[in-house]
């Protein structure tokens, strides 16, 4: 079926069918765009752990400090770390985690890539996941920042 419209695939089928005509079912080809989105999940999960990671190492010199300006930024401060830990280990464990496609049984080039793209989708998934619990977690670390300077502003 084709189509005028540009629209996104609606099943990892339509889009291994997609990828075998746009390539001219040239497999080397093939392997390389889904190669290259992978490295991009791949290089964007290293950002949130990095992201995570100085969370975690700018608490270690702040948050004694956070904790003492009252309760509240104190749990403001542990919950938002809390869920930044979970995002980073979200994201180590289902997008960092490595499965080689050389393990995949042999099997026809549409089926190796269908594996490849639902794998693809799932950690794309993880990602947003992942995402979103960083985000709420640096909104709750900044939350807690916020009590501090408010609580320490000269009167």
């Amino acid at each position: 079926m084709t189509t005028d419209l540009a629209r996104r695939a609606t099943t990892a089928e339509e889009e291994a069918d997609h990828l075998l005509v746009l390539y001219d079912s040239d497999a080397g080809k093939i392997m390389n765009v889904l190669h290259g989105q992978f490295t991009n999940l791949t290089g964007r999960a290293q950002v949130l752990l990095q992201l995570a990671g100085l969370t975690i190492t700018v608490t270690g010199f702040s948050g004694a400090s956070i904790a003492r300006s009252g309760p509240m930024a104190a749990w403001l401060v542990v919950s938002g770390l809390v869920v930044v830990l979970v995002a980073a280990s979200l994201s180590m464990g289902g997008i960092l985690r490595i499965r080689w496609m050389t393990q995949v049984a042999p099997t026809t080039l549409r089926a190796s890539m269908i594996y490849a793209i639902r794998m693809r989708d799932r950690k794309t998934r993880v990602f947003g996941r992942s995402l979103a619990l960083l985000i709420v977690g640096l909104a709750l670390y900044i939350g807690s920042v916020a009590i501090l300077l408010v609580t320490n502003v000269p009167h």
